[in-house]
């Protein structure tokens, strides 16, 4: 019995440091986008990380004997929906960042934290409790600071990248993608097996959509190393997509859903130390403030969450 307490706690720390690691990795994700975007448009960025990482996943499968035997049907279908929702969601994330900055993309994306709890009260007709409505309030107040909406209306509004476009909309758009996505994967996870060997197949459903759109809307252009536009299409397949999402899927199995979420939550400071750091990003007081209460907002959420299970 204690061996058994001493095992499972050892999983839950493990998958800790992975699901933080994966963190890293989306956040460095929001400067390789704006990397490939150089010399690719957003949807062929979007289709290519995931055609390469679902390559690279399946030959990695085809070396090994046990994720070779996971390689069902079953999966095959289970993974098609994920998919499409991931390959929705990074579409609408990449292409906002054409028109807007690293640092802002990660903490609306993040917004989708409030935004499940919403959709399952819906879908469900569950009533929520009032604080949940509360942090959606100051959440959403963080975005409109951190979109630098207050120098806006005062008139002394800053570069467009800067201030409220129509790239942060599209992440707002993208944030409700991704609380489908969260809440499709809570109704199936239980079926998931192998979480790499799932990842693979939903990378592939999730690169289908944006390649075929790519090929009638976008000119084909090669990434080049000297601009950085191939290194960042290598890190967002590699890192983000194959490396990030498997162990996504694999501490999801092992965390509590509402563990998990404060987790994700450091994508935003990571993706905001590396667009300050990579890209020459920066930050007013009033999008510092709206950051610190998107944070605020979605820790709260998470943490009466789980109080509440």
């Amino acid at each position: 019995m204690e061996s058994s307490q001493i095992s499972k706690t050892r999983l839950r720390n493990q998958a800790v440091i992975e699901l933080t690691f994966a963190a890293v990795l989306w956040g460095f994700g929001f400067v390789a986008v704006v990397w490939s975007l150089r010399s690719m448009g957003p949807l062929s960025v979007s289709g290519w990380r995931f055609a390469i990482a679902a390559a690279a996943g399946f030959a990695i499968m085809m070396f090994s004997k046990n994720l070779r035997f996971q390689f069902t049907r079953d999966t095959i279908w289970l993974a098609a929906v994920p998919g499409i929702l991931l390959s929705i969601m990074v579409i609408l994330q990449t292409w906002g960042l054409k028109y807007t900055t690293a640092t802002k993309s990660s903490f609306i994306t993040v917004l989708y934290v409030l935004m499940v709890p919403l959709i399952e009260g819906f879908l469900l007709k569950r009533k929520l409790p009032r604080s949940h409505y509360l942090a959606v309030i100051v959440g959403l107040l963080g975005m409109a600071l951190i979109c630098n909406l207050p120098n806006e209306l005062i008139g002394n509004a800053e570069n467009v990248k800067n201030s409220w476009n129509f790239g942060d909309f599209l992440t707002f758009v993208c944030a409700i993608a991704a609380s489908i996505h969260i809440i499709w994967f809570g109704l199936i996870r239980d079926r998931i097996g192998d979480p790499f060997v799932f990842n693979n197949f939903q990378s592939l459903w999730a690169c289908l959509p944006p390649l075929l759109l790519a090929f009638i809307l976008e000119p084909f252009h090669l990434p080049s190393w000297d601009d950085n536009s191939l290194f960042g299409l290598l890190a967002l397949s590699l890192g983000s997509s194959l490396v990030a999402f498997a162990l996504q899927v694999k501490a999801q199995k092992i965390l509590s859903p509402s563990f998990a979420s404060l987790l994700f939550l450091l994508e935003s400071p990571f993706a905001t130390l590396f667009g300050l750091w990579l890209l020459g990003e920066s930050l007013n007081g009033f999008q510092w403030t709206g950051a610190a209460l998107i944070l605020l907002a979605t820790g709260f959420a998470t943490w009466m969450g789980s109080n509440d299970h």
